[in-house]
């Protein structure tokens, strides 16, 4: 069974490069390009990872983080935070609220999917 990914951003463009990538990486995607749809989505779908950008409409990556992992069904799924700011706050307030990683935009695909699989793998094997 291929992995489920649930990809949110709200900038289109980076969006679509990024689900091409997971895609041709035998990923099953889905897509959100706000917080809302994202936990909508998420709930129908169990997604094994999702890329949660910080910054878009209606809820913001950090709100969605947090209702994703005060909800037991997302204990085995991985949620990479992706960002264009690097600032050592944010980073520490994404950990802070469960996520597996924080990476920083632009990033090399390679790179994400490495990312990706290794956190997906902790999570699955975790407790």
């Amino acid at each position: 069974m291929k992995p489920r990914v649930l990809i949110v951003d709200d900038e289109e463009f980076l969006r679509k490069m990024i689900v091409m990538g997971f895609e041709r990486d035998g990923f099953t995607v889905f897509q959100a390009d706000n917080g809302e749809d994202a936990v909508k989505i998420a709930g129908e779908e169990l997604p094994e990872l999702i890329l949660l950008d910080l910054v878009m409409p209606r809820l913001l990556g950090f709100e969605v983080c947090q209702i994703l992992r005060n909800d037991h069904r997302f204990s085995k799924t991985a949620i990479i935070i992706m960002s264009a700011k690097s600032y050592k706050p944010d980073m520490d307030k994404a950990a802070e609220l469960g996520a597996d990683a924080y990476v920083v935009k632009p990033f090399e695909m390679a790179e994400m999917l490495k990312t990706a699989r290794e956190n997906m793998d902790k999570r699955q094997n975790s407790k």
